[in-house]
């Protein structure tokens, strides 16, 4: 239910879209982000920094191209945003040498460091290669695939977080992990 609400702003920029074009569907858009953004702090629910700097992009972003009536920076949007997250986490991770994966994930999922390192760059790689998937629909094919193309680059997220799960669960459980504390532990033979 809770990825149903999450995507209700974009099936109402897609309708809209369909029904006004671009220029109403951004307004939609932003409407509809204000909304949620609202409903979530009137029921005190916490927001995170991705809803957070999603909802600002949006807003500055939406306003950009409803003030100018230029569709580029609502284009340019998702882009900014794949990447900005991209940077984050390898930023996060260069500058605290843990994994920003590992910290969202906390708790959930229990991995050595060198397993989380290997996720972190997977998701930062994902992110810069939806990035670039957005920019090249955008001005390769028309308006109307680029306004589907979002559904299929969260289709594609989605399936990335699906095979990663995989991978966790069915590769990686019960696999030992290599660590300085066992590494050659096991050469000692009982006298």
């Amino acid at each position: 239910m809770q990825i149903l609400f999450e995507l209700m702003p974009l099936v109402a920029f897609f309708v809209a879209y369909k029904f006004a074009g671009i220029y109403v569907a951004t307004a939609v858009i932003v409407i509809a982000v204000c909304l949620q953004v609202g409903y979530r702090l009137l029921r005190r629910q916490k927001l995170t920094t991705l809803q957070i700097g999603s909802a600002v992009l949006l807003l500055v972003f939406g306003g950009l191209t409803l003030a100018l009536h230029d569709d580029r920076f609502i284009i340019w949007r998702p882009t900014l945003y794949y990447w900005l997250v991209a940077a984050a986490l390898l930023g996060g991770h260069l500058l605290t040498g843990k994994p920003v994966v590992e910290k969202l994930l906390e708790g959930d999922i229990k991995l050595s460091h060198d397993r989380w390192t290997k996720l972190s760059y997977a998701w930062i790689a994902v992110f810069v290669v939806l990035g670039c998937l957005n920019i090249y629909i955008a001005y390769n094919y028309s308006r109307d695939t680029w306004v589907m193309s979002k559904f299929v680059l969260i289709g594609l997220f989605m399936l990335f977080v699906m095979v990663q799960m995989y991978w966790i669960v069915v590769k990686w459980n019960g696999m030992p992990e290599q660590t300085p504390a066992t590494e050659g532990a096991g050469d000692e033979r009982p006298n």
